[in-house]
């Protein structure tokens, strides 16, 4: 009999993972702090919680997916959160982007009840979470891996597993960092190449036939190209893994000058207001600076 699987965020992708193992035959009680979110579960057969402690109360596993530390805090932790309807013995697992210090006191508390704490940030698009090839990084105890195993199949191509819940979260950040650094980088070339004359679709071409060539790059050069910033994923959330990141790394006595410089540019992005646009917005600000460069160099020739 499979588990009973409680989810709570039905957000950019946790609604297609729900909706994923809702498919795969897992008995499903969802909940979601915009309960209209919920519709298209509920109308397949899931069944609606009223808060995250009535999901818990009757699942085995509940599933977190949420945008940040403090609202996954407030989830697990508050007066009808998770932790006070979960049973003794049974599992939560975040999934969501968050600080090492939440993840390591959320397994702290949950050891003290009793219960299981995991921590299993994803890795992947919306297209990946429907089709059950996100990569995963759990952290927390073996058993409790063990009994999400099928879980995590259901969701994803691979998953690694740590015994220290934090190191999953520095994984997922260490990730993120390269995601939002990359596409600072390329949304740069994509520029550069715009005003040195270079069709969009000849610098693709060439970085798809060279030691360059990765999906992601062909996948956003095409969005960009067709200015369509629908979201896969935040600017606004890339520029709050970017603080997660630099936090991070403070902590570990490590310097990320790249990755400072980069978070620089996300915060433009959401200054400007592209922050619920696809992270790939973020080229709108490079542009947008090439354009007032261009006229201020006129304006001055002009004078």
């Amino acid at each position: 009999m499979q588990a009973t699987i409680g989810f709570v965020g039905l957000g950019t992708i946790g609604l297609p993972m729900a909706e994923r193992l809702l498919g795969q035959g897992f008995p499903m009680v969802v909940y979601n702090r915009t309960a209209a979110k919920a519709d298209a579960m509920a109308a397949r057969g899931a069944r609606r919680a009223a808060d995250p402690a009535e999901a818990a109360a009757v699942a085995d596993i509940v599933i977190t997916m949420v945008s940040d530390s403090a609202a996954l805090r407030e989830v697990a932790l508050g007066e009808r959160g998770i932790l006070s309807g979960l049973a003794t013995g049974n599992i939560h697992v975040d999934m969501s982007t968050v600080d090492p210090e939440t993840t390591a006191a959320l397994a702290g508390t949950y050891r003290e009840q009793d219960k299981f704490f995991l921590h299993a940030p994803v890795l992947g698009s919306k297209r990946a979470a429907a089709e059950g090839s996100l990569l995963i990084f759990a952290g927390g105890p073996r058993q409790a891996y063990e009994r999400c195993s099928h879980v995590f199949s259901a969701l994803g191509k691979n998953s690694w597993h740590w015994e220290e819940v934090a190191r999953a979260t520095r994984m997922k950040l260490a990730c993120n960092l390269l995601l939002g650094g990359l596409m600072a980088v390329y949304a740069e070339a994509l520029v550069f190449a715009a005003k040195a004359g270079i069709a969009p679709s000849d610098l693709m071409e060439v970085i798809s036939l060279s030691a360059l060539a990765a999906p992601n790059f062909q996948n956003k050069g095409r969005s960009i190209s067709q200015r369509n910033f629908v979201p896969n994923f935040y600017a606004s959330h890339m520029l709050k893994d970017m603080d997660l990141i630099l936090s991070a790394a403070e902590k570990l006595h490590v310097s990320l000058p790249a990755t400072a410089a980069v978070r620089e540019l996300f915060r433009a992005a959401v200054s400007s207001g592209f922050g619920r646009e696809d992270y790939s917005a973020v080229v709108k600000v490079l542009e947008e600076a090439a354009v007032c460069t261009v006229q201020k160099a006129a304006a001055s020739g002009a004078g």
